[in-house]
């Protein structure tokens, strides 16, 4: 039986990185006969199976506005919710250790920033194969950012050391792994670095060069690192020196304190009269709908674990203008990607600039996203497939 650790996308309709990884895994796997979705019950310390009403989060069914869920991407509501229902969910707990048995498979693709690290240590001497999947160490890289951050991040990446192998999704997140673990005094464990897909489910649209439309795309969320403050003041810059274009920024508040930063300016912009748009959350055909309609989009994050904003506009046919280094990097060099220098605003002017008024270094960049080749959920099941008989070897 193969264990999918859906929490998060349960927690949540929002549609972020972690999220959007255990849907796409959940959907590739939907419908085997030794599949499992299961959520974690960190009030009573076990894993559960899943309810209809976590099934329409995980699966985007949920009908109505999200509304204030959309505003902020916090794990603190699903731990209110489980102790509220404590006793309701006493029915739906999974009896492990004691049902797993030789050939299953617990698969991981979560921060494991609550209580699990220990629940999934004592699982050791069970004969099932325990696989975490490791995103980022940007709450321990960027300490600054939130103390509370990194106190959580740190206990992840304990709670990962336990497991028999991880997967890192880019080789940066895995030196990065391996650089904590050593720094906290842990044994390492057998690491692979499996890439994320194109987390879309369908065949790749057929996407025209939009050079002319002057649409600038944001997706991430408002935190430190994504450098929004940066891009907004590059924009204005542009604007002030007559460069006509908009600007739409697509993503959920994370902090209190950085997202009234950036809003602040958001409105300040706006009042004065800039074509500027931000939305904390959007349907799944709004966003490709978005990437459609925009000339090419931009991602200044100064530290990512992969990047997958990149991915999904290379996907659309959309040139990005982002950084390279580290996993950033690792992302852009497949073809596609302007670089700059995401930690100046000079830099980054000059880089928006250029695709706003080069028509023939656009279309060079459009014709590299038409040339590149995507990962899909197949080749990801599949790899993971290999990962786990050779572990179970």
């Amino acid at each position: 039986m193969i264990y999918l650790d859906v929490t998060s996308a349960c927690q949540s309709p929002l549609n972020t990185g972690v999220k959007r990884m255990q849907r796409g895994l959940h959907a590739w796997f939907h419908g085997r006969p030794d599949y499992q979705p299961v959520c974690w019950q960190s009030a009573r310390r076990g894993y559960r199976n899943i309810r209809s009403e976590d099934r329409e989060k995980l699966e985007l069914t949920l009908k109505g506005s999200v509304k204030g869920a959309g505003l902020y991407d916090s794990f603190a509501p699903g731990l209110i919710s489980d102790w509220l229902h404590f006793f309701r969910d006493a029915r739906d707990m999974l009896k492990w250790p004691r049902e797993l048995k030789s050939g299953d498979v617990l698969l991981v693709p979560d921060l494991l920033w609550d209580n699990r690290g220990g629940f999934l240590a004592n699982l050791r001497g069970t004969p099932a194969l325990r696989i975490g999947i490791f995103h980022d160490a940007i709450a321990l890289r960027r300490p600054e950012q939130s103390r509370l951050d990194r106190f959580f991040c740190a206990r992840g990446v304990r709670a990962l050391a336990s497991l028999d192998a991880v997967i890192c999704i880019s080789k940066e997140a895995e030196s990065d792994l391996h650089f904590f673990w050593n720094q906290f005094g842990l044994k390492s464990v057998p690491t692979h670095v499996v890439p994320w897909p194109v987390p879309f489910i369908g065949p790749r649209p057929v996407a025209q060069s939009n050079f002319s439309a002057k649409r600038l795309l944001y997706v991430a969320r408002l935190e430190a690192h994504k450098n929004h403050l940066r891009l907004l003041a590059a924009c204005e810059k542009l604007w002030s020196e007559g460069l006509s274009f908009e600007l739409r920024l697509v993503g959920c508040k994370a902090y209190p304190d950085t997202a009234w930063q950036v809003l602040r300016h958001v409105h300040a912009l706006q009042k004065a009269g800039r074509p500027l748009q931000w939305q904390a959350h959007v349907e799944e055909a709004e966003l490709h709908a978005a990437y459609r309609e925009s000339s090419f989009t931009v991602f200044p994050s100064l530290l990512e674990g992969f990047g997958l904003p990149i991915i999904e506009s290379l996907w659309h046919g959309r040139p990005v203008v982002c950084g390279t280094n580290g996993a950033l990097g690792e992302v852009a060099a497949g073809g596609g990607c302007e670089a700059v220098d995401t930690q100046s605003e000079t830099s980054l002017a000059q880089g928006l600039r250029l695709l706003l008024t080069d028509e023939n270094r656009y279309q060079a960049l459009y014709a590299e996203t038409q040339s590149r080749a995507f990962r899909t959920w197949e080749d990801y099941a599949q790899d993971l497939t290999k990962l786990f008989r050779m572990r179970a070897a």
